[in-house]
């Protein structure tokens, strides 16, 4: 945490830079839209995403460098595309319902009230500031270098776009692997890339924003579109979503899924404008009148940027959407079907077959898709079984109850209560019970993906079978759940006392509302503290996972004092130097610390060129082999950075390790037991 004034700004220059990355140019381009000041800025990220993701290509083709100048004056085009546009091509109402002071929906032009207004903003901030602290005490410092396996690889992928000039999703392969091309999802390194500052400290930061604002900011959006007459329950999702340790500390601290996790954070808002817009598409089966064709389109225009802005984050939005709208366009299209087939019953079988058709054509494309079937086998070791699964999975446990005895203290209990209450009542008032179905859909889902292996289990292909990918989408739809859960009881509980007090209030109504206000911040208070301040230990320990570094070497990917040592050896340097090493002992690291290119990019399976292969097996035999510096020569290397006493696999690597630097070797720099050596063996 940080505790002086260099530590703060430290904090606030790449925080600032990417809050405004993130929501700034997004949030320009819907202002003139008429979408409402709420819905820009929660919209904003998914739209920015979009923006950029067509600005990779744009320069890409135009041969610019991705800079924060380039890209800056690139975003000025569509920006100001959409100002000019929106003189004429707006929306008549905002995207929202504006409640009225009772909590009732109201779409009349009258404003929001204040304390509403209030409320929410009050629950946002509450928000922030639970998970920003947590996350910034388990990273101990925004400069700290990320442990994690994903991690690793794009901070790598970060550094090689700033050094190339390049941006798109076929632009890293150089980091991603040898060979030709492949495609991988460069939104989130895009913005990251932009900062001109320490790189680490951009990537940590990016998890404030991502997990502190776009996704607290997101889940209130659709809390607002799934109980539009709850606004309550507006306020408090963001709260109750802080006290889940699958998001962010998971996904994005301790798997470093970085691009997934922007990915997970814009899914509410993306999920909320699919409903908003088969809100429109329904006026019938709708309580709100009729929109003109004219908000339809551009309802159905925005829905398209704002899932297109998920989807360049990562592709597995397309997933996670499907399983979280399935139920919601079925109650949507349902009721709608069985009008038609009453009243114009041919062209509804015409539409019908022609859905069904479409549907068959898109599974038939997926299903030959090599890039897909590779996901969707990928080999996956079996995490939990039932019980345990369910238990990981209703109360948020923070480790596998295989790896660690979960204590009473590890459930998410008290909340986890509330999630059921407000399934329940939300199947009971009919209100949002599709959101019920998508809860248990993303539960059966992560069982499925635990464990054991099954026929179904490929279903969860998409997330590579990890329950870290899975886990936050249960959080997603069990934190709004369990705000209903709670408005509705302190309602309920307000109401009994409201009718006892009757004849000695003079507004009963009002002191109904008030009183349940109360009662909810009071419960909150109570549900925080109940929950050891919604098991801060536990979250600031799964945010803690990846920036651990041990006394001994070997242990973890970097050990005590050793970033320091590879930021003070990489300034030695020449600009074209390349490090060679094992990449679970360091080595990875000279690239994203200091730009000084390696051999090993990333961690996973060795590489399979035949001189990397050379290298990792018997690079030690540098003195007697000649292939030994035909590889070295291959593949570039000028210098050697050995750490001791060994790496995650040592068969694998071992080449790197019992090397005699006394001879053919000029140190650069040595320090307890860890040195950096030009190679001069093989000149």
């Amino acid at each position: 945490m940080p505790s002086s004034l260099p530590e703060l700004l430290q904090v606030a220059q790449p925080f600032l830079f990417l809050l405004t990355a993130f929501f700034l140019p997004g949030t320009l381009a819907l202002l003139p839209l008429r979408v409402g000041w709420p819905a820009a800025v929660a919209l904003g990220p998914a739209v920015t995403l979009l923006l950029l993701g067509i600005g990779t290509f744009v320069l890409n083709a135009l041969g610019i460098g991705w800079t924060a100048v380039s890209v800056s004056l690139m975003l000025l085009l569509p920006i100001g595309a959409v100002w000019l546009a929106g003189r004429w091509f707006r929306l008549e109402r905002p995207l929202l319902p504006r409640p009225t002071a009772a909590g009732t929906a109201d779409s009349s032009p009258a404003a929001v009230t204040a304390t509403v207004r209030i409320a929410v903003g009050a629950g946002l901030a509450a928000a922030a500031a639970l998970i920003s602290v947590a996350v910034l005490r388990g990273m101990g410092s925004l400069s700290t270098a990320s442990q994690g396996w994903d991690a690793v690889f794009h901070g790598n992928a970060v550094r090689w776009i700033q050094e190339s000039g390049r941006s798109t999703p076929w632009s890293l392969n150089p980091i991603y692997g040898d060979g030709p091309a492949t495609f991988y999802p460069s939104g989130w390194h895009s913005v990251i890339a932009l900062y001109p500052g320490n790189l680490v400290e951009a990537a940590n930061a990016s998890a404030l924003v991502i997990g502190g604002l776009i996704w607290p900011i997101g889940l209130a959006f659709l809390a607002s579109v799934v109980f539009p007459r709850y606004p309550a329950v507006w306020a408090l999702t963001p709260v109750l979503a802080a006290s889940f340790v699958s998001f962010p500390f998971g996904q994005l601290l301790r798997s470093g899924q970085w691009p997934n996790g922007l990915s997970t954070a814009l899914t509410p808002v993306a999920l909320a404008m699919i409903l908003l817009l088969l809100g429109r598409l329904s006026p019938g089966l709708n309580p709100r009148p009729a929109r003109p064709l004219k908000d339809v389109l551009l309802v159905l225009i925005l829905t398209g940027a704002v899932v297109g802005g998920s989807v360049v984050a990562h592709p597995t939005a397309v997933f996670a959407l499907t399983a979280a709208g399935l139920p919601f366009l079925l109650a949507w299209a349902v009721p709608l079907c069985v009008r038609a087939f009453r009243h114009r019953w041919r062209a509804a079988l015409l539409g019908t077959v022609g859905a069904a058709v479409l549907v068959g054509a898109a599974l038939l494309v997926l299903k030959d898709s090599r890039l897909l079937a590779g996901v969707m086998n990928f080999p996956r070791g079996v995490r939990a079984t039932p019980p345990d699964s369910l238990a990981l999975a209703f109360f948020d446990l923070p480790r596998f109850p295989v790896v660690v005895a979960p204590t009473p203290e590890n459930f998410n209990l008290l909340v986890g209560i509330l999630v059921i209450l407000g399934a329940i009542a939300a199947l009971v008032l009919r209100t949002g019970w599709p959101l019920v179905v998508s809860w248990l859909i993303f539960v059966g889902l992560y069982v499925l993906a635990a464990g054991p292996e099954s026929p179904l289990r490929f279903l969860t292909g998409v997330w590579y079978k990890d329950t870290q990918r899975i886990a936050p989408l249960i959080a997603l739809t069990a934190s709004i759940l369990a705000a209903f859960g709670l408005a509705v009881l302190v309602r309920a509980v307000a109401g009994v006392v409201a009718r006892v007090l009757r004849a000695r209030i003079a507004a009963p109504d009002r002191f109904r509302s008030v009183l349940a206000a109360a009662l909810a911040v009071l419960a909150v208070v109570a549900v925080y503290q109940g929950s050891g301040h919604f098991r801060s230990q536990d979250r600031v320990a799964v945010a803690a996972h990846n920036y651990i570094t041990a006394a001994e070497p070997g242990i973890w990917l970097l050990s005590t004092g050793e970033q320091d040592f590879i930021e003070r050896a990489g300034a030695l340097l020449p600009e074209d130097a390349v490090v060679v090493g094992d990449p679970f002992n360091g080595q990875t690291y000279f690239y994203t610390l200091t730009g000084r290119h390696v051999v090993y990019t990333r961690l996973g399976s060795p590489a399979p060129t035949e001189a990397k292969t050379v290298l990792r097996l018997g690079f030690d035999q540098l003195q007697d082999d000649p292939a030994v510096c035909a590889a070295i020569e291959e593949v570039g290397a000028t210098h050697f950075y050995q750490d001791q006493p060994a790496s995650v696999d040592r068969e694998v690597w071992k080449g790197f390790y019992g090397v005699e630097t006394a001879k053919g070797f000029e140190p650069v720099l040595v320090e307890g037991g860890r040195g950096l050596y030009e190679i001069t063996a093989c000149r």
